[in-house]
């Protein structure tokens, strides 16, 4: 068989059984127009600042995969690696002939929250910005490409979100501070107590007020209410 018949077939059989064994943490599709070039999503793992993420990119494989791996491209601003460039992911520096898509997806996972070290096509943000941009990335696909693609793209997103937990909202440590009406509130974990110049308590807890005590709050306050449910 000749060689790109053979990596065609690899490929084929790769995605019948990601398909067949679906993955909550990526997703990819096969061009229809070009089978050797593929367009996957990840979600950032838990317990960093990527989590909640969803990130887009480009899989493209050469003639010689399962040989050599395929290259990637990330489509999705992250925080981490430079957009629309090839990255380096140091893991795949010992390719084995015998990993797939699934390896290669894997290994970009927990190569995002790693240091950069100058590799090829990384950037380095601190903790908070990739934490805005993973925040950011939930909102929409990015629109890239033919019809074909952005489909693919849109389908990716789709499914992903659908896997991922709402963005979690850091546990904040106990604090107290003035309310600005003469009072003062403290804040443990994700309740609020709120209290007037006499002392007397005008907030329970951020799940226990009305729409109309919620038009009373200072702008902070909902602010946060808004954050907490979102």
């Amino acid at each position: 068989m000749p060689i790109a018949g053979r990596v065609f077939r690899r490929l084929v059989e790769e995605l019948r059984a990601i398909k067949s064994n679906p993955s909550d943490d990526f997703d990819c599709r096969m061009l229809e127009r070009n089978p050797y070039e593929w367009q996957f999503g990840i979600r950032g793992a838990s317990g960093t600042e990527f989590e909640g993420g969803i990130y887009h990119g480009r899989m493209q494989f050469p003639k010689e995969y399962p040989s050599k791996p395929p290259s990637f491209t990330l489509l999705t601003e992250n925080g981490r690696f430079k957009t629309h460039k090839k990255i380096r992911i140091r893991r795949l520096n010992d390719w084995q002939p015998s990993w797939g898509v699934r390896d290669g997806l894997d290994a970009l996972i927990d190569e995002m929250p790693t240091y950069p070290d100058d590799e090829l096509g990384s950037v380095e943000y601190n903790k908070e910005e990739r934490r805005d941009l993973a925040i950011k990335s939930r909102a929409a696909a990015p629109k890239y490409g033919t019809s074909e693609r952005r489909k693919l793209i849109d389908e990716i997103h789709k499914y992903l979100l659908s896997k991922s937990p709402p963005v979690p909202v850091p546990q904040l440590s106990p604090s107290r501070a003035s309310n600005g009406t003469g009072g003062s509130y403290v804040v443990s974990g994700n309740t609020f107590h709120a209290t007037n110049s006499n002392g007397v308590g005008i907030l329970d807890s951020m799940n226990a007020f009305s729409d109309e005590g919620h038009k009373l709050l200072p702008s902070w306050l909902k602010l946060f209410r808004w954050r907490k449910q979102n």
